[in-house]
């Protein structure tokens, strides 16, 4: 997949998309969208462990694993 042009995706003085304030690094491959941001930490609860946890405005994100596969949970409300 082609990068994101810089014209379409603003990036914060680290590095991370604007929006979400989470860097590339920090977001797994397969990722679970929930409405609620509350349902982040109910969701990763399940997580063997979390390796990265961020809040930007309305959005939280928990980057972890089970067993050996790297989920993200992002909240979109």
């Amino acid at each position: 997949m082609p990068p994101i042009p810089e014209s379409e995706l603003i990036i914060n003085s680290r590095g991370a998309v604007y929006h979400i304030d989470v860097h590339p690094d920090e977001i797994a491959g397969t990722i679970i969208t929930v409405g609620d941001p509350s349902r982040v930490a109910e969701v990763s609860k399940y997580f063997d462990s979390i390796e990265h946890k961020s809040q930007h405005r309305e959005f939280i994100t928990h980057t972890g694993y089970i067993g050996k596969k790297r989920i993200s949970v992002i909240s979109s409300e």
